[in-house]
């Protein structure tokens, strides 16, 4: 009887070559890389205009869509994600906006804003809410406990906003402007510098600052004729006058302002 010839294992064979086709088809790129790629070119967009290294983050907040800040020879930006893809004029104005506060560059930024609000997720108010950490109780001053005696002797509480310390920034050096308060509509939160914190700092001033963030609950943003928006409406100024301690707040703040910007507030 023949001897039979040992027959290949053909199963085996066939399943590494297939093996090896599929490491070879082409592999979609993730997400994730996709947007490092995108990064890097604006970054590289943003470089040959403001002339200087640049670092740009990019988030998906709701509210604030564009932050930035020069650091030595450098340039960070934090970016809403629809900034990726922005054509050149857009790109420009980022960069004359950033590199001297051009505000016909602010104008453009805040039409093309404008026009991509798709981007931007919805959340409710108390959605928002729910990321931040509320932090109203000081070591000096409870702000809660302001915001209510403020809401009941001027709005007859009707502003319905959270309030809260804000997060104590990095600063090294001197600082050279401080902003007190603001007031997010998007998550009705209002947020007031750690550095008015102290013994040194009187109550009344804090209620002041206070009050002014609440009247932006009820005067919201606008533009005006040219475009161009309006935060601090006339209407909001002349309500301001109203606070029981104006006169006595703005004098403290041009007598005091040097202590507050030499405050250093360490994070908890």
């Amino acid at each position: 009887m023949a001897r039979l010839k040992k027959q290949k294992n053909i199963v085996t064979k066939r399943s590494y070559t297939a093996g090896r086709v599929v490491r070879q088809l082409p592999v979609a790129p993730e997400p994730n890389r996709l947007l490092k790629v995108w990064r890097r070119v604006l970054e590289r967009r943003l470089r040959t205009r403001l002339r200087a290294k640049v670092a740009v983050e990019v988030h998906d907040n709701t509210h604030t869509m564009l932050t930035f800040q020069r650091q030595r020879t450098m340039w960070r930006l934090r970016l809403h994600h629809m900034f990726l893809a922005a054509p050149d004029d857009v790109v420009q104005a980022l960069a004359s906006f950033v590199r001297k506060g051009d505000p016909e560059a602010s104008a453009l930024l805040d039409r093309y804003i404008e026009r991509n609000r798709s981007y931007i997720r919805r959340l409710s108010p108390a959605q928002m809410r729910k990321r931040i950490r509320l932090e109203p109780a000081g070591r000096t001053h409870d702000l809660e406990r302001i915001f209510d005696r403020l809401n009941e002797r001027y709005f007859g509480r009707r502003i319905d906003a959270a309030i809260t310390y804000g997060p104590a920034p990095r600063v090294k050096g001197p600082r050279k402007s401080i902003k007190m308060g603001s007031y997010s509509a998007d998550s009705k939160v209002i947020r007031i510098h750690p550095a008015l914190d102290q013994p040194v700092v009187p109550r009344y001033f804090v209620e002041w600052i206070v009050f002014h963030e609440m009247l932006h609950h009820i005067y919201r943003m606008r533009r005006g004729e040219d475009g161009r928006r309006c935060i601090h409406p006339p209407e909001l100024m002349e309500h301001e006058k109203r606070f029981h301690d104006y006169s006595r707040a703005q004098a403290w703040e041009q007598e005091n302002l040097d202590l507050l910007l030499r405050a250093r507030v360490s994070p908890e």
